[in-house]
């Protein structure tokens, strides 16, 4: 027998060890296969919310696959994290005294692989935790010997046809991680900034000749080559071609006219510093202009700036502001909140930067990415994503791959040491990078045998990009590439909906001819309640392993599982967490009242729906088939919250509160027959729905489901069939029971106090309610019941109306009239009270114009409550009255 009350740890480590003791869950063939590669985690630490959302809603997928006989398959694996991974290392290191140079290279990775390994064991334990199904002897790593040939493959394959190439162009770059990033690598901050308007003055002109620019970043303009105006602004059309004074410097710079200049943003004249501005850098592209270099990579002013060299570029920009308020050249500051580019590792402000960098072309792999979502050979769900997806392919820059860091995967190219300087650069022109794992014996251009490797290490999503096809043993024809490639679906955050999913797309196109995965299941960023991202400065970070020790694993599951729409960001507070814990007491509480009804020793033949079912009987069992429709249809489309919301229904609603108390009747009666009817359909649907349940709470169902087992028989598709009569029918029991025991509860009406009822109605409704009266009897202790055609209301009676019919029930010897009415009435004036100090709170305009949305939701929510309360009350004592 189960114990009396459920307590998940003992059970969920049962689980785990099982799971741990026996063959991977898709190692045998089936009915078709279903394969998923994760999205593999960094190696930064312990998992988060977000990942215990993405896992949870895989382990469903792939547990539903596997009821419905499929083979799955479901590859683990964890990433090298790049710039991530090495900024935790470095701060390690700080703490102890230690620099990655003072290491060197070879100590620093060394040190950062033992470190990593140690970190994967730790998420390996976290996701079994989480009861994760995950086919651990796939389990795989970004920086692993199989991906790292893999990485290579690929980098050789996009040079030799072309695709890759070392340039000199304007990257994003981070000052505090010292690297290069991808323009999808930077996020965009709404700051409060400020925008400064200078006069250019006009060369061998006075101060107020020329034109005023403005600008938010006023240290480049050291930096300026022109100032650009549009070409159909009647404004400046005689000042194009002329040139002009630099002020603080003394260059001249000429006036062009460009149509990239928004005529209509500040005075319609722009700066245009071609080193240290993307827009500004294809302009300078067009007319010719010099780059000057005046911020290095260390986001020091560089000699290229004279006076203010060696500043940062924030005290730069201050000194120079004053300088030009100084000298005359300032003519106004303004307020002005705009868009600024930060690193999405570090959050420091991006700095453009010509530098030289690895790049690999991006139009001819993008074509072939674009036409599989156009044909629906690749669906993104929820769809209103696919739109934004095309439009961003449409528009794709050349990818930055190169990384000034030292831990990824080292980019494959060997310099000549006669042909190249230390830099990089050629010392001539015929010279030619070599791509290879090793340095190679001899330079084919002039025999020297004395080489350097590149310094940099490829992009963290380089390799990611390769995940799909790396894990099944590319570049090798492998057996598992020919079986699970392409897979059926990933299921990642909208966050990484380019950076990673496009290139995974894109990879899998150029090296297998196929999608890498046939649909993407977007879901949402899991937020704090006040709908906030999570983070260590908000103090609002919740650990999933803190969750599951107080409400268990299956708990927080399903709390994630039914918050899951598609696309939507998940408000979570840990209150979501008690009614999943609480529904897992009522299905282990269920289960035990089952078992409780069934011999100690297990029939030799078990339970089975049979014949000589009643209504409650012929109910569940459609309800039943309805449900597992319902969920058919739903996981199929990815709403995984839809489907967690019906089974929840099912089992607590229909099951548990209707079914199972209506089986009481047999179960304490004297038939024979019909108490093994009602084990019969108990057993068989209980059992079946805890197997739907499994990929969503997969610990408690299977322990259940192990304590059925001996007793589950036969429940065949020929009786899973949906029945409207059925429902018809049940549903007015539902709805007279409902409505009697409302006015039991608003009468303060003792539970276990049997009440009179006369039914007055005709029709269907009523012969159906007449047949059925055993069960209204017993639902809503009723000790006599009546139907008539009519009759006035009985005196001192309350009354319910449902199903067409009004039900009298007389109140005297029931209850105590004078008292209860006083109660009402003391309780009436409590909800005033309370109705008003919520009115205050949610129709404040302060509240509405500052408080977060979730926030007014719920307070529009509580209002609606209390006026709800109210009208309840008033009802009540009108029926008193």
């Amino acid at each position: 027998m189960l114990p009396k009350t459920y307590d998940p740890k003992p059970v969920e480590e049962k689980r785990i060890a099982l799971w741990e003791s026996v063959e991977a869950p898709g190692a045998q063939t089936a009915k078709g296969s279903f394969v998923v590669v994760i999205p593999p985690p960094n190696v930064t630490g312990a998992l988060h919310l977000g990942h215990a959302l993405n896992l949870s809603i895989q382990d469903a997928l792939v547990r539903w696959r596997r009821l419905q006989g499929a083979r799955t398959v479901w590859v683990p694996g964890t990433d090298h994290g790049g710039i991530a991974t090495q900024n935790v290392m470095e701060k390690s290191l700080k703490a102890a005294g230690e620099t990655r140079m003072s290491l060197g290279r070879d100590e620093f990775v060394r040190r950062l692989r033992s470190w990593t390994e140690e970190c994967r064991g730790t998420i390996r334990k976290q996701m079994k935790r989480l009861g994760a199904a995950l086919d651990w002897e796939r389990d795989a790593f970004t920086m692993d010997q199989d991906r790292a040939r893999a990485v290579f493959a690929a980098f050789k394959a996009l040079w030799e046809d072309g695709l890759v190439y070392r340039g000199e162009r304007l990257v994003n770059w981070c000052v505090r991680c010292g690297t290069a990033l991808s323009d999808i690598e930077v996020e965009r901050e709404e700051r409060k900034g400020r925008l400064w308007h200078i006069r250019y003055p006009e060369a061998g002109k006075g101060r107020d000749s020329g034109l005023v620019v403005a600008t938010t970043r006023p240290e480049t303009m050291l930096g300026d080559a022109a100032v650009a105006v549009h070409p159909d602004d009647a404004r400046y059309r005689a000042i194009v071609g002329k040139r002009l004074t630099l002020p603080l410097v003394g260059r001249e710079i000429p006036v062009v006219a460009d149509a990239a200049v928004e005529a209509a943003f500040g005075t319609g004249a722009v700066k245009v510093t071609p080193a240290h501005d993307p827009d500004d850098f294809e302009i300078g592209g067009r007319h010719k202009l010099a780059a000057i270099k005046v911020i290095g990579p260390d986001g020091k002013m560089t000699a290229e700036a004279g006076a203010y060299a060696g500043l940062s570029r924030e005290a730069a920009r201050d000194k120079v502001v004053a300088d030009l308020e100084a000298g005359g050249f300032l003519v106004k500051t303004e307020d002005h909140r705009h868009a600024v580019g930060v690193c999405y590792r570090c959050s420091t402000t991006i700095e453009p930067l010509l530098s030289e960098q690895w790049f690999v072309r991006m139009e001819e792999l993008a074509r072939p990415a674009l036409a599989a979502i156009e044909k629906g050979d690749f669906r993104i769900f929820p769809a209103n994503w696919e739109k934004p997806y095309i439009e961003w392919l449409r528009r794709l820059k050349d990818w930055c791959v190169s990384r000034q860091i030292w831990w990824g995967h080292r980019i494959p190219v060997w310099y000549c040491r006669t042909c190249y300087d230390e830099r990089g650069a050629a010392r001539r022109p015929d010279a030619k990078p070599q791509v290879g794992l090793e340095a190679p014996a001899r330079c084919p251009v002039c025999g020297g045998r004395d080489f350097f490797q590149d310094p940099d290490v490829l992009d963290t999503w380089f390799s990611s990009a390769l995940w799909p096809i790396s894990v099944f043993g590319w570049p090798e024809e492998t057996d598992d590439l020919k079986s699970f490639y392409p897979t059926d679906v990933l299921v990642t955050g909208y966050e990484i909906l380019y950076l990673w999913v496009a290139r995974m797309q894109m990879m899998g196109l150029r090296f297998r001819k196929s999608v890498p995965f046939r649909h993407a299941l977007i879901h949402g960023i899991v937020r704090d309640k006040k709908g906030r991202k999570m983070s260590k400065s908000l103090g609002n970070v919740v650990d999933p392993l803190d969750m599951i020790p107080k409400y268990g694993a299956d708990a927080l599951r399903f709390s994630l599982l039914s918050q899951a729409h598609p696309g939507r960001d998940i408000p979570f507070a840990e209150d979501s967490l008690i009614g999943p814990r609480n529904f897992a007491n009522k299905i282990w509480n269920a289960t035990r009242f089952v078992l409780s009804n069934l011999p100690e020793t297990p029939p030799a033949k078990p339970y089975a729906v049979s014949g000589g079912l009643e209504l409650a009987d012929r109910w569940i069992v459609g309800e039943f088939a309805s449900m597992r429709r319902f969920l058919e249809e739903k996981i199929e489309s990815y709403e995984i919250a839809s489907a967690a919301g019906e089974i929840y229904g099912f089992l607590w609603d229909k099951f548990c509160d209707w079914h199972l108390e209506l089986s009481k009747i047999r179960l304490q009666g004297e038939d024979p027959a019909a108490k093994e009817t009602a084990r019969g359909v108990l057993v068989c649907v209980l059992a079946r729905t805890l197997r739907l349940l499994s990929p969503f709470m997969p610990f408690i169902t299977e322990e259940l489901l192990e304590a059925l087992a001996p007793y589950v028989g036969r429940l065949s598709e020929e009786d899973l069939k949906e029945d409207s009569k059925s429902r018809e029918e049940m549903s007015r029991v539902i709805e007279a029971t409902s409505a009697l025991r409302s006015l039991r509860a608003h009468l303060n009406v003792p539970p276990g106090r049997p009440i009179r009822v006369t039914a007055v109605g005709n029709g269907a409704a009523a012969e159906s309610l007449k047949a059925q009266a055993p069960y209204l009897r017993f639902l809503a202790k009723i000790e006599s019941l009546e139907f008539s055609v009519s009759g006035a209301k009985p005196a001192h009676s309350a009354t319910a109306v449902a199903c067409g019919l009004t039900f009298y029930v007389p109140l005297e010897g029931l209850i105590d009239l004078a008292k209860e009415r006083a109660r009402l009435e003391k309780e009436l004036a409590k909800a005033e009270s309370e109705l008003q100090k919520i009115a205050l709170k949610a129709e404040n305009p302060e509240f509405l114009a500052r408080a977060p949305e979730p926030e007014k939701a719920l307070a529009h929510a509580a209002r609606q409550s209390a006026r709800d309360k109210k009208e309840s009350l008033l009802r009540t004592l009108a029926e008193l009255d």
